[in-house]
């Protein structure tokens, strides 16, 4: 019982115990007000040939939001998608 209560506390100050970083990336947007969404939480990105899925902040059963972003081409589409991991590697420095 000893060593498993010993291994234990091991395992628990070995673990990194710092937050997720807050990753701001900027929706592009024709519209006047700006809209950022933290790349931490994104789950999942879907890119079509029409436009780019962006579904973030989820919980159970449906709790999160998603962000539909168009584009002409699945180019345009790849492009978004570059953005985001240009952006998540500066706020991995």
């Amino acid at each position: 019982m000893r060593k498993i209560a010993i291994s234990l506390v091991f395992i628990l100050t070995a673990a990194p115990s710092f937050a997720a970083t807050f990753c701001p990336w900027k929706v592009p947007s024709e519209a006047k007000a700006e809209r950022f969404i933290n790349l931490t939480v994104v789950q999942f990105v879907d890119v079509g040939d029409d436009d780019v899925k962006i579904a973030f902040g989820g919980g159970n059963l449906g709790s999160g939001y998603d962000v539909r972003i168009p584009s002409k081409t699945r180019e345009d589409a790849n492009k978004i998608l570059k953005s985001m991991q240009e952006t998540a590697k500066q706020c991995d420095k």
